[in-house]
């Protein structure tokens, strides 16, 4: 079972999110950005997930620090959807931190957690 961090606002929400879309399938921690990032580096988790007001600022500046910029990614941010090819196209390129806005949690998450999990 893969295992995710996810830090930043809206955790629970975003937590709730994955487990309504894959029941069962991943292994939800609510970590603070500093220990989920942490935990990602060091290979205690699979993923991060990081969420903030823009996607890209608070949701991923720790993430980018310690896992690196060439595996963090931005996959909602305000008023711009999550694409699913977009998507599909940064796991497929190794990234394993993935910042969105607020208001993306709903349609965001579902695409990034199948996507997941199919790879």
């Amino acid at each position: 079972m893969k295992k995710i961090g996810i830090a930043g606002l809206q955790r629970e929400k975003i937590k709730d999110q994955i487990e309504k879309t894959l029941p069962g399938h991943f292994e939800c921690h609510i970590l603070n950005d500093m220990d989920a990032a942490m935990k990602v580096k060091t290979g205690e988790l699979d993923y991060y997930i990081g969420c903030c007001n823009t996607g890209a600022g608070a949701a991923l500046s720790i993430a980018i620090a310690i896992i690196g910029f060439a595996q963090s990614c931005t996959i909602a941010k305000p008023a711009i959807q999550a694409k699913p090819d977009e998507v599909k196209r940064f796991i497929e390129e190794g990234k394993v931190a993935f910042g969105l806005s607020v208001e993306h949690v709903e349609h965001a998450i579902p695409m990034l957690i199948t996507t997941l999990a199919n790879k």
